[in-house]
Protein backbone atom coordinates (compact mmCIF):
# COMPACT_ATOMS: atom_id res chain seq x y z
CA UNK A 1 0.00 0.00 0.00
CA UNK A 2 1.25 3.44 -0.87
CA UNK A 3 2.37 5.68 2.01
CA UNK A 4 2.12 8.86 -0.10
CA UNK A 5 -1.07 10.82 0.49
CA UNK A 6 -2.58 13.63 -1.49
CA UNK A 7 -0.31 16.60 -2.11
CA UNK A 8 -1.39 19.87 -0.46
CA UNK A 9 -2.93 22.30 -2.96
CA UNK A 10 -0.08 24.78 -2.40
CA UNK A 11 2.56 22.15 -3.26
CA UNK A 12 0.61 21.00 -6.30
CA UNK A 13 0.26 24.57 -7.54
CA UNK A 14 3.99 25.08 -6.96
CA UNK A 15 4.87 22.11 -9.17
CA UNK A 16 2.52 23.32 -11.88
CA UNK A 17 3.92 26.83 -11.72
CA UNK A 18 7.48 25.49 -12.00
CA UNK A 19 6.55 23.56 -15.15
CA UNK A 20 4.81 26.59 -16.66
CA UNK A 21 7.80 28.83 -15.93
CA UNK A 22 10.16 26.28 -17.50
CA UNK A 23 8.17 26.36 -20.74
CA UNK A 24 7.88 30.16 -20.48
CA UNK A 25 11.66 30.54 -20.37
CA UNK A 26 11.99 28.22 -23.37
CA UNK A 27 9.57 30.46 -25.31
CA UNK A 28 12.53 32.80 -25.84
CA UNK A 29 13.62 30.35 -28.55
CA UNK A 30 10.79 31.86 -30.61
CA UNK A 31 11.65 35.50 -29.83
CA UNK A 32 11.64 37.94 -26.95
CA UNK A 33 8.03 38.00 -25.77
CA UNK A 34 5.89 39.01 -22.76
CA UNK A 35 5.64 35.45 -21.43
CA UNK A 36 9.41 35.16 -21.30
CA UNK A 37 9.73 38.61 -19.73
CA UNK A 38 7.20 37.65 -17.04
CA UNK A 39 9.19 34.53 -16.11
CA UNK A 40 12.47 36.44 -16.27
CA UNK A 41 11.26 39.30 -14.06
CA UNK A 42 9.68 36.86 -11.61
CA UNK A 43 12.94 34.93 -11.35
CA UNK A 44 15.00 38.07 -10.81
CA UNK A 45 12.53 39.48 -8.27
CA UNK A 46 12.34 36.27 -6.24
CA UNK A 47 16.13 35.87 -6.37
CA UNK A 48 16.75 39.42 -5.16
CA UNK A 49 14.17 39.02 -2.39
CA UNK A 50 15.76 35.75 -1.28
CA UNK A 51 19.29 37.19 -1.30
CA UNK A 52 18.23 40.31 0.62
CA UNK A 53 16.45 38.19 3.24
CA UNK A 54 19.46 35.92 3.62
CA UNK A 55 21.79 38.91 3.98
CA UNK A 56 19.59 40.48 6.64
CA UNK A 57 19.25 37.36 8.80
CA UNK A 58 22.71 35.85 8.17
CA UNK A 59 24.86 38.98 7.99
CA UNK A 60 23.29 42.25 9.11
CA UNK A 61 21.52 41.06 12.27
CA UNK A 62 24.09 38.62 13.73
CA UNK A 63 27.30 40.25 12.46
CA UNK A 64 26.41 43.94 12.76
CA UNK A 65 23.38 44.71 14.92
CA UNK A 66 24.16 42.05 17.52
CA UNK A 67 27.83 43.06 17.67
CA UNK A 68 26.94 46.73 18.18
CA UNK A 69 24.46 45.67 20.86
CA UNK A 70 27.28 43.80 22.63
CA UNK A 71 29.24 47.04 22.93
CA UNK A 72 31.69 46.57 20.04
CA UNK A 73 31.71 50.24 18.97
CA UNK A 74 34.15 49.74 16.07
CA UNK A 75 31.37 48.03 14.10
CA UNK A 76 29.92 51.52 13.60
CA UNK A 77 32.65 51.94 11.00
CA UNK A 78 30.77 49.43 8.78
CA UNK A 79 27.56 51.41 9.31
CA UNK A 80 29.35 54.61 8.27
CA UNK A 81 30.65 52.96 5.08
CA UNK A 82 27.16 51.75 4.25
CA UNK A 83 25.67 55.23 4.75
CA UNK A 84 28.38 56.80 2.59
CA UNK A 85 27.57 54.30 -0.15
CA UNK A 86 23.93 55.44 -0.11
CA UNK A 87 25.00 59.04 -0.72
CA UNK A 88 25.39 58.24 -4.40
CA UNK A 89 21.67 57.54 -4.65
CA UNK A 90 20.51 60.35 -2.35
CA UNK A 91 22.45 63.39 -3.53
CA UNK A 92 24.30 64.10 -6.75
CA UNK A 93 26.25 66.84 -5.02
CA UNK A 94 27.63 64.49 -2.37
CA UNK A 95 27.91 61.43 -4.61
CA UNK A 96 31.71 61.60 -4.33
CA UNK A 97 31.44 60.31 -0.75
CA UNK A 98 30.47 56.88 -2.13
CA UNK A 99 33.98 56.50 -3.53
CA UNK A 100 35.41 55.81 -0.07
CA UNK A 101 33.36 52.63 0.73
CA UNK A 102 33.72 51.44 -2.88
CA UNK A 103 37.49 51.86 -2.71
CA UNK A 104 37.61 50.12 0.67
CA UNK A 105 35.55 47.13 -0.54
CA UNK A 106 37.46 46.78 -3.82
CA UNK A 107 40.86 46.99 -2.12
CA UNK A 108 39.85 44.63 0.68
CA UNK A 109 38.50 41.92 -1.59
CA UNK A 110 41.35 42.38 -4.08
CA UNK A 111 43.80 41.60 -1.30
CA UNK A 112 41.82 38.53 -0.29
CA UNK A 113 41.51 37.31 -3.87
CA UNK A 114 45.20 37.81 -4.64
CA UNK A 115 46.17 35.72 -1.64
CA UNK A 116 43.57 33.08 -2.52
CA UNK A 117 44.65 32.87 -6.16
CA UNK A 118 48.32 32.60 -5.22
CA UNK A 119 47.67 29.76 -2.78
CA UNK A 120 44.84 28.00 -4.60
CA UNK A 121 45.76 28.35 -8.28
CA UNK A 122 49.13 29.91 -9.01
CA UNK A 123 51.10 28.00 -6.38
CA UNK A 124 49.83 24.52 -7.33
CA UNK A 125 50.40 25.34 -11.01
CA UNK A 126 54.01 26.29 -10.27
CA UNK A 127 54.49 23.06 -8.33
CA UNK A 128 52.96 21.02 -11.16
CA UNK A 129 55.17 22.77 -13.71
CA UNK A 130 58.36 21.96 -11.76
CA UNK A 131 57.75 18.27 -11.21
CA UNK A 132 60.15 15.77 -12.81
CA UNK A 133 59.04 14.87 -16.32
CA UNK A 134 59.86 11.18 -15.90
CA UNK A 135 57.27 9.45 -13.70
CA UNK A 136 57.84 6.03 -12.14
CA UNK A 137 55.17 3.46 -11.50
CA UNK A 138 53.91 2.87 -7.99
CA UNK A 139 55.65 -0.30 -6.83
CA UNK A 140 53.02 -2.36 -5.02
CA UNK A 141 55.75 -4.40 -3.33
CA UNK A 142 57.62 -1.49 -1.71
CA UNK A 143 55.47 1.68 -1.92
CA UNK A 144 53.88 3.06 1.28
CA UNK A 145 50.16 2.27 1.65
CA UNK A 146 49.15 5.94 1.29
CA UNK A 147 50.97 6.15 -2.05
CA UNK A 148 49.13 3.11 -3.38
CA UNK A 149 45.85 4.43 -2.02
CA UNK A 150 46.45 7.72 -3.88
CA UNK A 151 46.30 5.92 -7.24
CA UNK A 152 42.96 6.68 -8.89
CA UNK A 153 40.58 3.73 -8.77
CA UNK A 154 42.30 1.90 -5.88
CA UNK A 155 39.82 0.92 -3.15
CA UNK A 156 41.18 1.49 0.36
CA UNK A 157 40.13 -1.98 1.45
CA UNK A 158 42.07 -3.49 -1.46
CA UNK A 159 45.18 -1.52 -0.47
CA UNK A 160 44.97 -3.04 3.00
CA UNK A 161 44.78 -6.53 1.46
CA UNK A 162 47.78 -5.81 -0.79
CA UNK A 163 49.91 -4.58 2.13
CA UNK A 164 49.00 -7.63 4.23
CA UNK A 165 49.64 -10.04 1.34
CA UNK A 166 53.01 -8.58 0.26
CA UNK A 167 54.32 -9.05 3.79
CA UNK A 168 54.17 -12.80 3.16
CA UNK A 169 55.69 -12.80 -0.34
CA UNK A 170 56.07 -10.17 -3.08
CA UNK A 171 53.69 -9.95 -6.00
CA UNK A 172 54.90 -11.08 -9.42
CA UNK A 173 52.29 -9.10 -11.41
CA UNK A 174 49.77 -6.32 -10.96
CA UNK A 175 46.92 -8.63 -11.95
CA UNK A 176 47.84 -10.90 -9.06
CA UNK A 177 47.42 -8.00 -6.64
CA UNK A 178 44.19 -6.72 -8.17
CA UNK A 179 42.73 -10.23 -8.05
CA UNK A 180 42.43 -9.73 -4.29
CA UNK A 181 39.43 -7.47 -4.99
CA UNK A 182 36.75 -10.00 -4.09
CA UNK A 183 33.84 -7.65 -3.30
CA UNK A 184 31.49 -6.06 -5.82
CA UNK A 185 32.23 -2.51 -4.58
CA UNK A 186 35.97 -2.99 -5.02
CA UNK A 187 35.54 -4.37 -8.53
CA UNK A 188 33.26 -1.47 -9.53
CA UNK A 189 35.80 1.09 -8.26
CA UNK A 190 38.63 -0.71 -10.07
CA UNK A 191 36.64 -0.76 -13.31
CA UNK A 192 36.01 3.00 -13.01
CA UNK A 193 39.73 3.64 -12.48
CA UNK A 194 40.75 1.39 -15.38
CA UNK A 195 38.56 3.26 -17.85
CA UNK A 196 37.44 2.00 -21.27
CA UNK A 197 40.93 0.78 -22.22
CA UNK A 198 41.17 -1.61 -19.28
CA UNK A 199 43.79 0.47 -17.51
CA UNK A 200 46.64 -0.71 -19.72
CA UNK A 201 47.42 2.77 -21.11
CA UNK A 202 46.55 5.31 -18.43
CA UNK A 203 44.39 3.61 -15.82
CA UNK A 204 45.01 1.88 -12.54
CA UNK A 205 46.88 -1.07 -14.00
CA UNK A 206 49.22 1.18 -15.98
CA UNK A 207 50.00 3.29 -12.90
CA UNK A 208 50.94 0.28 -10.76
CA UNK A 209 53.89 -2.07 -11.14
CA UNK A 210 55.96 -4.69 -9.38
CA UNK A 211 59.19 -2.75 -10.00
CA UNK A 212 60.29 0.88 -10.33
CA UNK A 213 59.85 1.12 -14.09
CA UNK A 214 58.66 4.29 -15.84
CA UNK A 215 55.00 5.16 -16.18
CA UNK A 216 55.06 6.05 -19.86
CA UNK A 217 51.66 7.71 -20.19
CA UNK A 218 52.31 9.90 -17.15
CA UNK A 219 55.72 10.84 -18.52
CA UNK A 220 54.21 11.74 -21.90
CA UNK A 221 51.47 13.78 -20.19
CA UNK A 222 53.94 15.82 -18.12
CA UNK A 223 56.22 16.35 -21.14
CA UNK A 224 53.25 17.58 -23.17
CA UNK A 225 52.17 19.86 -20.33
CA UNK A 226 55.68 21.31 -20.04
CA UNK A 227 55.89 21.87 -23.80
CA UNK A 228 52.46 23.51 -23.83
CA UNK A 229 53.39 25.72 -20.86
CA UNK A 230 56.58 26.95 -22.52
CA UNK A 231 54.88 27.47 -25.91
CA UNK A 232 52.02 29.41 -24.32
CA UNK A 233 54.47 31.68 -22.49
CA UNK A 234 56.41 32.23 -25.72
CA UNK A 235 53.22 33.36 -27.43
CA UNK A 236 52.89 36.20 -24.89
CA UNK A 237 56.60 37.15 -25.15
CA UNK A 238 56.70 40.09 -27.56
CA UNK A 239 60.32 41.22 -27.12
CA UNK A 240 61.35 38.87 -29.94
CA UNK A 241 59.68 38.83 -33.33
CA UNK A 242 57.66 35.66 -33.83
CA UNK A 243 59.54 34.25 -36.81
CA UNK A 244 61.36 31.00 -37.48
CA UNK A 245 61.60 28.65 -34.52
CA UNK A 246 60.07 31.20 -32.14
CA UNK A 247 57.12 31.65 -34.49
CA UNK A 248 56.51 27.90 -34.70
CA UNK A 249 56.71 27.51 -30.94
CA UNK A 250 54.34 30.46 -30.56
CA UNK A 251 51.95 28.86 -33.04
CA UNK A 252 51.97 25.66 -30.98
CA UNK A 253 51.17 27.78 -27.93
CA UNK A 254 48.13 29.20 -29.73
CA UNK A 255 46.85 25.66 -30.35
CA UNK A 256 47.36 24.80 -26.67
CA UNK A 257 45.43 27.93 -25.64
CA UNK A 258 42.60 27.15 -28.04
CA UNK A 259 42.39 23.60 -26.70
CA UNK A 260 42.19 24.96 -23.17
CA UNK A 261 39.51 27.50 -24.03
CA UNK A 262 37.58 24.88 -25.98
CA UNK A 263 37.68 22.44 -23.09
CA UNK A 264 36.47 25.15 -20.68
CA UNK A 265 33.66 26.13 -23.04
CA UNK A 266 32.71 22.47 -23.54
CA UNK A 267 32.54 21.97 -19.78
CA UNK A 268 30.27 25.02 -19.51
CA UNK A 269 27.97 23.73 -22.25
CA UNK A 270 27.92 20.29 -20.63
CA UNK A 271 26.88 21.89 -17.34
CA UNK A 272 24.04 23.75 -19.04
CA UNK A 273 22.91 20.56 -20.75
CA UNK A 274 22.90 18.82 -17.38
CA UNK A 275 20.63 21.57 -16.05
CA UNK A 276 18.31 21.13 -19.05
CA UNK A 277 18.20 17.37 -18.50
CA UNK A 278 17.40 17.99 -14.83
CA UNK A 279 14.48 20.24 -15.73
CA UNK A 280 13.18 17.71 -18.26
CA UNK A 281 13.44 14.94 -15.67
CA UNK A 282 11.57 17.10 -13.18
CA UNK A 283 8.80 17.93 -15.67
CA UNK A 284 8.35 14.29 -16.66
CA UNK A 285 8.33 13.22 -13.01
CA UNK A 286 11.12 10.66 -13.29
CA UNK A 287 12.76 11.93 -10.09
CA UNK A 288 9.63 11.54 -7.94
CA UNK A 289 7.70 8.59 -6.51
CA UNK A 290 5.14 7.28 -9.02
CA UNK A 291 2.23 8.34 -6.79
CA UNK A 292 3.51 11.94 -6.55
CA UNK A 293 4.28 12.09 -10.29
CA UNK A 294 0.77 10.85 -11.09
CA UNK A 295 -0.81 13.58 -8.94
CA UNK A 296 1.31 16.31 -10.55
CA UNK A 297 0.76 15.07 -14.10
CA UNK A 298 3.88 16.79 -15.38
CA UNK A 299 3.58 15.88 -19.09
CA UNK A 300 -0.06 16.99 -19.23
CA UNK A 301 0.73 20.24 -17.41
CA UNK A 302 3.59 20.84 -19.83
CA UNK A 303 1.28 20.33 -22.83
CA UNK A 304 -1.32 22.65 -21.30
CA UNK A 305 1.39 25.24 -20.62
CA UNK A 306 2.61 25.04 -24.22
CA UNK A 307 -0.95 25.50 -25.50
CA UNK A 308 -1.55 28.48 -23.20
CA UNK A 309 1.76 30.13 -24.13
CA UNK A 310 1.13 29.61 -27.86
CA UNK A 311 -2.32 31.21 -27.47
CA UNK A 312 -0.83 34.17 -25.60
CA UNK A 313 1.83 34.63 -28.27
CA UNK A 314 -0.76 34.53 -31.05
CA UNK A 315 -2.83 37.22 -29.34
CA UNK A 316 0.30 39.27 -28.65
CA UNK A 317 1.51 39.03 -32.27
CA UNK A 318 -1.88 40.11 -33.64
CA UNK A 319 -2.08 43.04 -31.23
CA UNK A 320 1.46 44.09 -32.13
CA UNK A 321 0.70 43.99 -35.84
CA UNK A 322 -2.47 46.00 -35.35
CA UNK A 323 -0.53 48.64 -33.47
CA UNK A 324 2.07 48.69 -36.20
CA UNK A 325 -0.58 49.07 -38.89
CA UNK A 326 -2.34 51.86 -37.00
CA UNK A 327 0.95 53.70 -36.55
CA UNK A 328 1.64 53.36 -40.29
CA UNK A 329 -1.80 54.75 -41.21
CA UNK A 330 -1.36 57.67 -38.83
CA UNK A 331 2.01 58.46 -40.39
Amino acid sequence: MSTVGYLPPADLFGWWLAIFLTIAILSFLYKDNPVYKFAEHLFIGVSIGYVVTQQIYNTVLPKLVQQIGDGKWWYWFAVLLGLLLLSKAVSRRHAWLARFPIAFVVAFYAGIQVNGVLQGDFGPQLVAGMRPVVVDKVNINTAPPEEIDAVEGMPTRLVEKIVARRAERPFTSVDEALALADSADEQVELAAGDGPLGGRLAGTRARLGTDDGPYWFGTFSLALMLAGLIASLVYFYFSIEHKGVVGKVSRFGVWILMLGFGAAFGATVQGRLALAVGRATDVLGHNKPPEVAAQIGGPYVALASIAAIVAILVVWERARRRRGGAAGDAG
